[in-house]
């Protein structure tokens, strides 16, 4: 997508608008479960092979003292091959926001934050930021969504891991 467009993904259960600004991607999703929730979710490292399907394995290296995954080894899972990556987490409790940026060297340069926000119907806004840059080309075969529409991939997996969680499934 080129700098200023803006693009709306819905669906039953939520509603994800996508704009691009200056480089970084931001999504915001609408979701019913609230922010305390969707940020413990969110923030659990150990879940997002669960929910996040390009991601293969996640393995927690470093953990703070509130066993909150600060460094995260990642093998993500394109098409036909798979890359892996490190990112370093930071966490805000108190504005329920963490912030990711890539360690080392790799195919993909990324930084981002998750925020959620509360709503007055007991929902939550989570405002869903990456800023990507690819240092080499990915191959042929990778799969669109992830190297074309991450961030918008990456909360509409998240959003819809949140609703089946409430829905029992």
């Amino acid at each position: 997508m080129d700098d200023g467009a803006s693009r709306i993904h819905e669906s039953p259960e939520f509603q994800i608008e996508v704009e691009v600004r200056d480089g970084e991607t931001v999504v915001s999703a609408r979701l019913r479960r609230t922010a305390e929730e969707c940020y413990r979710l969110f923030c659990d490292a150990d879940l997002i092979p669960e929910w996040l399907w390009v991601v293969d394995t996640a393995v927690v290296q470093e953990r703070d003292p509130r066993n909150r995954a600060v460094r995260v080894d990642f093998i993500g899972a394109l098409e036909r091959a798979s890359i892996g990556y490190t990112l370093s987490y930071e966490y805000d409790d108190a504005g329920l926001e963490v912030r990711w940026h890539h360690l080392g060297r790799g195919v993909r340069e990324l930084a981002g934050s998750a925020r959620f926000v509360s709503r007055e119907d007991g929902g939550c806004l989570l405002e869903y930021r990456l800023r990507t840059q690819l240092t080499a080309g990915l191959p042929p075969w990778a799969d669109q969504l992830y190297t074309e529409r991450p961030a918008e991939t990456v909360v509409v997996d998240f959003c819809e891991f949140v609703e089946s969680r409430s829905s029992g499934a």
